[in-house]
């Protein structure tokens, strides 16, 4: 269910009720039917908007390693120390796209002393 659709207990039993007298698909295909076809006889009068069936659709994600470094920056001195001595270096991997992003000793201890210089100490 789409979001309105999950506070708007009519339109789920709406919704509900036209899919369950739908009798397959297949069926409607054989007589010809194209996939908007369907769904205009479906939702027609519930304001249904048919987008052109060819969009482009692309994915971009806005990882980067910068935020990488800044999101390591908030785990503090203690933790980025913590990952130098014993990892030397930290490794992300981004959740929406895949992209592995490593971080090298080196770099931890810039983001150390940035954080020093941040602090006054």
């Amino acid at each position: 269910m789409l979001p309105k659709a999950a506070s708007d207990e009519e339109l789920v039993q709406k919704l509900e009720s036209r899919v369950g007298a739908l009798s397959g698909f297949t069926p409607l295909l054989r007589q010809a039917k194209t996939l908007p076809d369907i769904f205009e006889q479906l939702l027609g009068d519930m304001g249904l908007n048919i987008l052109p069936e060819t969009q482009m659709v692309r994915f971009d994600c806005k990882c980067s390693f910068h935020r990488l470094l800044g999101a390591l920056k908030m785990l503090g001195e203690a933790e980025l120390q913590d990952m130098i001595d014993k990892d030397d270096g930290a490794e992300a991997t981004c959740q929406f796209c895949g992209e592995v992003y490593r971080a090298s000793s080196h770099e931890l201890a810039e983001l150390i002393e940035a954080l020093r210089e941040e602090s006054g100490s």
